[in-house]
């Protein structure tokens, strides 16, 4: 027995209910900057020198921001400041005794002879001789998990009240109960039993944008063959983040590296709905399907979706008829897959900024990741299919391009098809894409070259990346924000 208890934040137990993978110390980690959670500890932070400051409430507010958002450039410190400001708005200053070193309810099992602990966090705890206040700091949409629920709702005292200071709503609500409170502990710990015994298995997905180990897990291997260090910069880029990158630096970057929050923009949810119907149904009805144009295919589709919205679903049929329409010709196609994650890493010269703010020279492993909708073969060669209910856009080859090369790393095939399907109302068309092996060399050296521009950013000062003015603006999910900042 280890003389440390062994012990997982509810943040930890989370991350490896997403993938194992992102918690095993087998795998390096690097130095991933999340600029949201860099904010969230700067707030906390400032929280904390304001509420133990005796002075003036106007000189404790000054000395808070100044002591914990110097790092910051000045669109940071902007949004530092205001979710600080909504905090005190919602909680007003509390004189009670304060703990806030993370104070925890913890639960216990014993697994393998071991007594294993999960410690559900808030970040400041208020005592008086009558009560005790908890409240968890939360500045991002997703709320209290289940597992913190559950494990407050077990552990709690009849004078003990947990609360939520929830900045992205502007509001502090009672942490709610959980109906399955001993289910979901149960399965939790079961998970964790798995993780103890390294029953490790990975699970690549879109939580990979904010893994420390997304370079070194063996999921998207290293171009070049370099193995990823602890003292590298991390960074990992979607696809869709991609599509950004030969229109505007900035916008690319705020979304990728600085993690600006977007602003609100109304828009019709109804298309949205369409197509990530259209994207889910097609995948299963394609799934080792070896004749998708045989006579009762439409029913069976329509029985699928007989609990959706009736109008999306009217929808779904008609992209999918004109999906089947344009596969029609296509004798030897297979589908083994959908929502098949495929990527690698680019390691390069970078500027680096470690957990204490100091930027040097150093490396950055660079990962390009991508859920592709289905994967399979086509007369033979590995096949990754892209479904798009919208227009065709020239940024769609870079994506072509990401697939091609992830593809060529997991199969060492000598050629792989890529195939964008559109079904807009205004477009029906395969544009299809075949990479031989002779342009892998090509492939990387792109890529490497992306990974170098993004190297040069500046992990502390998100105003260094350029902007570019075009047609894109239009669509930018920052429009007011850039403007203020030029």
């Amino acid at each position: 027995m280890s003389e440390k208890p062994l012990s997982f934040s509810t943040t930890k137990v989370n991350k490896i209910a997403q993938c194992p993978g992102s918690e095993y110390k087998k795998f390096n980690t690097t130095y991933t900057p999340n600029s949201n959670l860099q904010r969230w500890k700067s707030i906390n932070d400032a929280i904390i020198d304001w509420l133990v400051n005796q002075a003036p409430d106007e000189v404790a507010i000054n000395q808070a921001e100044e002591n914990n958002f110097k790092y910051f450039d000045k669109l940071q410190q902007k949004i530092s400041s205001e979710l600080f400001s909504q905090f005190r708005n919602i909680y007003h200053k509390n004189t009670a005794d304060l703990n806030a070193d993370f104070p925890s309810s913890s639960i216990s099992k014993f697994i393998n002879d071991e007594e294993v602990f999960i410690n559900a966090h808030t970040q400041f705890e208020f005592e008086d001789e009558v009560s005790t206040e908890y409240v968890k700091l939360k500045t991002g949409k997703k709320g209290v998990s289940d597992l913190d629920k559950a494990i407050i709702l077990k552990t709690r005292l009849e004078n003990e009240t947990f609360y939520v200071a929830d900045l992205y709503n502007n509001d502090l609500l009672e942490i709610s109960s959980i109906e399955n409170a001993d289910e979901v502990i149960d399965d939790n710990f079961l998970l964790l039993e798995g993780f103890i015994n390294e029953n490790i298995k990975l699970i690549p997905g879109n939580h990979c944008t904010l893994c420390e180990r997304s370079s070194s897990c063996g999921e998207y291997p290293s171009i070049n063959g370099e193995g990823t260090k602890k003292s590298y910069r991390g960074i990992v880029i979607s696809k869709t983040n991609l599509l950004n990158k030969d229109n505007c630096e900035r916008q690319f970057a705020w979304k990728t590296q600085y993690g600006i929050p977007k602003e609100e923009k109304e828009s019709d949810p109804f298309p949205m709905k369409v197509g990530i119907s259209f994207h889910k149904f097609s995948g299963m009805m394609l799934l080792n399907n070896k004749d998708s144009q045989k006579s009762g295919e439409i029913e069976r589709l329509k029985n699928l979706l007989k609990e959706e919205d009736g109008e999306v679903a009217i929808e779904v049929i008609k992209k999918y008829e004109q999906l089947l329409n344009q596969i029609k010709d296509f004798n030897n196609l297979e589908i083994t897959a959908r929502e098949r994650v495929l990527g690698f890493t680019a390691i390069t010269d970078a500027i680096v900024q470690n957990k204490s703010h100091k930027v040097y020279e150093g490396k950055i492993a660079a990962t390009f990741m991508g859920s592709a909708d289905l994967v399979g073969r086509l007369d033979g060669a590995p096949l990754v299919v892209e479904l798009k209910t919208g227009a065709q856009l020239p940024q769609h080859s870079a994506e072509a391009e990401l697939y091609a090369l992830g593809a060529f790393i997991q199969t060492k095939e000598k050629e792989v098809v890529v195939l964008h399907i559109y079904v807009s109302d205004k477009e029906e068309k395969i544009v299809e894409r075949r990479f031989t092996h002779d342009q892998i060399e090509a492939l990387k050296e792109k890529f490497d070259s992306i990974a170098k521009n993004i190297g040069q950013w500046d992990p502390s000062d998100a105003l260094q990346p350029g902007f570019s003015e075009g047609d894109w603006c239009n669509f930018c999910d920052f429009q007011k924000t850039c403007l203020e900042f030029r």
